[in-house]
């Protein structure tokens, strides 16, 4: 063997009687092979229409790059170092690609007889030779067809084993795919079924909490209408409160205004009680005057009865109008005498409706000023029980709008009663239902691995090994 075999393949070349005049043989088509094989193969794609899995995958650029690759190394008879592994990756390819075992074979059958074809080997042209010189060329187109169908055969036999060895690999690799799937979902059915009990646990605990949540939430409801009852009221009674305080402020303002008046009547007559004063006064100086001049009166009216005395019946008249003149003068001194001594008692009097007229004045005042504080205390109060009344109010609407979130929230813990109930049903459904796909997965497992044990005793050509 030369050095375009490698070690192992030796015995194959023996069973297959490939020599080195084989090997030589082949590769005196080296040249033909890079040469014709590129598009040779592709016209040969329309002979697989009978299969189209095989058309199909040999129109693949992946499948048709390796299998010219091969066919190349295969038809030039390079069986060196890289071949095996050559013939591994168009198996690989076959199988990836869906290719069945026996498409190789039709495969090699078609190429090897097209390649006959090409190089002018088929038999017809072969037995249509003579001579001595067409004899040798007979002799050597008839080798070179037995070394190219020899070569044949022995790919196809590493193929068949290649194949089969892939096809093993994938076995095994799908093998430990269903065994690591068989381990996932044994959790998986086990963490369910767990899972599960977990959840209708849970479920009847939700179930519980929402039982009691939603008792808590009727009584909620009913204290916060209650409580909207009662703040509805206190907002009643508060705006009745304001109402009256503005009656109260309005006639706090009236007897401040009347205050006003009464201050201002009070100073008024404290004027005329003052001016009286000064009239009495007046009339004292008066009444004096009156008694001076009645009391010069009577004088004259005595000197004037001296003087008609003297002149005697002559001054008789005269004496007559001295005496009426004297009594005159004696009533006014009387009368002035009675106005003088009722004059210090109407001074006094007068003095004292002024001091009166003066406490009234300052207690008037004072009333005003205590009702100007008054009034702006009720109008502080007003402020305050409007302001009372407003945020009543507000507390009002803001107790009826929790009175209706939570009755919406009763309602919602009803509904999540309703919905924990579901789950409580979904959840003993699905314990049932893992149990029962545990049972369906074991079942599958048992039958798996019993199709796989006959797959195994089955004889198959494909794992046969040439020694």
């Amino acid at each position: 063997m030369t050095t375009k075999t490698i070690a192992g393949q030796e015995h194959r070349f023996r069973a297959f009687q490939i020599s080195e005049r084989d090997l030589a043989l082949l590769a005196a088509l080296a040249g033909f092979a890079r040469e014709r094989l590129p598009s040779l193969l592709p016209q040969l794609h329309e002979q697989f229409a009978p299969w189209p899995e095989i058309a199909k995958a040999l129109s693949q650029p992946q499948v048709h790059e390796r299998r010219l690759a091969h066919w190349i190394r295969l038809a030039s008879g390079d069986f060196g170092e890289g071949f095996t592994e050559s013939a591994r990756s168009l198996a690989t390819a076959f199988h990836e690609h869906g290719v069945p075992i026996y498409a190789v074979v039709i495969c090699h059958g078609i190429v090897v007889n097209a390649l006959i074809a090409e190089l002018g080997l088929d038999q017809r042209r072969l037995t249509s030779l003579s001579g001595r010189w067409r004899r040798a060329r007979l002799d050597t187109g008839i080798a070179t067809r037995a070394a190219l169908s020899k070569a044949a055969q022995f790919d196809l036999e590493l193929l068949l084993e290649t194949y089969a060895l892939v096809e093993q690999d994938r076995r095994d690799a799908t093998r430990r795919q269903i065994e690591a799937f068989e381990g996932t979902v044994r959790d998986v059915v086990s963490a369910v079924g767990s899972g599960a009990v977990k959840v209708e646990s849970l479920a009847a605990t939700m179930e519980a909490v929402v039982g009691e949540t939603s008792a808590q939430a009727f009584m909620a409801v009913r204290t916060a209408d209650d409580a909207s009852s009662n703040v509805s009221n206190v907002a009643a009674a508060t705006n009745e409160l304001s109402i009256s305080l503005d009656h109260v402020a309005a006639e706090v303002v009236r007897a401040s205004e009347l205050a006003h008046e009464a201050d201002a009547a009070a100073q008024q007559t404290d004027a005329i009680v003052q001016s009286l004063s000064r009239s009495a006064n007046t009339i004292g100086s008066v009444v004096e005057l009156i008694q001076m001049i009645a009391s010069q009166t009577n004088l004259l009216a005595l000197n004037a009865t001296i003087e008609a005395a003297r002149a005697g019946e002559a001054g008789r008249g005269f004496a007559v109008v001295a005496t009426e003149v004297k009594q005159l003068s004696a009533r006014t001194a009387q009368a002035t005498g009675e106005i003088a001594a009722q004059v210090p008692a109407m001074q006094a009097a007068t003095r004292e409706a002024v001091a009166a007229l003066e406490r009234i004045v300052a207690f008037v005042s004072q009333v005003s000023g205590i009702a100007s504080v008054v009034a702006a205390s009720i109008d502080e109060q007003r402020a305050a029980t409007q302001e009372i009344a407003r945020s009543a109010h507000q507390a009002a609407v803001g107790t009826e709008a929790n009175a209706d979130a939570i009755g919406k929230l009763s309602t919602r813990a009803q509904e999540a009663g309703n919905a924990v109930s579901e789950v409580l049903g979904v959840a003993g459904a699905l314990s049932r239902h893992a149990a029962g796909m545990s049972e369906a997965f074991e079942t599958l497992i048992r039958q798996s691995r019993a199709v796989a044990s006959d797959r195994k005793a089955e004889p198959a050509f494909r794992n046969h090994r040439l020694q």
